[in-house]
């Protein structure tokens, strides 16, 4: 279903023109009816969004914790009122980022507030995490998988937050298990782009946000552009939508086709 609205969208001669359409009604509207339209998308996005109320609580705590003056970023809690942590944030992060099993990473989460995402998925708990990996194979369908992870630095304006660089590489020898879907092992050779991870942490040293990005270069590797995961069920033989926000077949997969799958 993802694969033919994808083809139906491209073959389609009519989205320039709709875009054109919408410019020229927002610039016909005036600024009240302007503001109408837009306060109406978060309401359309909350009911699509119904299927991860977790997420949704986790995010309104989140939110709750901001002063919500002009001046002030609602993300801005995450520097805990400039407080100084109290470790190493460096060599802790380190320590995290060598961590091979989901296991060990979820003992540094911070699970009433965790909150994963990535460049186009999420944002989604500890919990959602955590049910994802119960179905999903895919890094055991890589054993030779290498991560290569460089260029840690803190936040010049955040002490709680560290970022690193990683490359992933690797054979898809093993079939790969998505929900109740196996694909057959291609043999073929991932060599996926470098991307940026980040985590941060709070006083207690736990990690209460992290953030994996989109690929930095989407010519580096040989999946063309697909990242991270998506780099690996791709060389796995899955058929992919392009990994963009705004892509109709991706926006499907995610709202309707990923809950399915348990």
């Amino acid at each position: 279903l993802c694969i033919q609205l994808e083809m139906t969208m491209q073959n389609s001669e009519h989205p320039p023109l709709l875009g054109f359409l919408l410019l020229l009604l927002l610039l016909l509207l005036d600024g009240k009816e302007i503001e109408a339209f837009t306060s109406s998308v978060p309401s359309v996005l909350k009911s699509l969004s119904g299927l991860r109320t977790t997420t949704t609580k986790t995010l309104a705590t989140a939110l709750s914790a901001t002063t919500g003056t002009s001046d002030t970023h609602w993300m801005d809690f995450l520097k805990f009122d400039g407080a100084t942590p109290t470790f190493d944030v460096l060599a802790k992060t380190k320590e995290y980022s060598a961590c091979t099993k989901y296991e060990e990473l979820e003992s540094y989460y911070d699970h009433e507030r965790y909150v994963f995402r990535g460049s186009i998925i999420g944002p989604i708990t500890s919990k959602d995490v955590r049910e994802t990996q119960q179905g999903f194979n895919i890094l055991d369908a890589y054993p030779d998988l290498t991560i290569d992870k460089f260029g840690y630095t803190i936040d010049p304006e955040n002490p709680f937050k560290c970022f690193w660089f990683e490359r992933w590489r690797g054979t898809n020898k093993e079939a790969i298990q998505i929900g109740p879907i196996k694909l057959p092992k291609t043999d073929a050779i991932a060599d996926i782009p470098t991307h940026v991870m980040s985590v941060n942490w709070t006083p207690e040293e736990k990690i209460i946000y992290s953030c994996l990005s989109s690929p930095l270069d989407r010519f580096e590797g040989n999946t063309k552009g697909q990242g991270a995961v998506f780099g690996l069920l791709s060389t796995g033989g899955l058929p992919l939508p392009i990994s963009s926000v705004g892509n109709p077949a991706l926006i499907v997969n995610q709202k309707l086709v990923a809950p399915l799958i348990k």
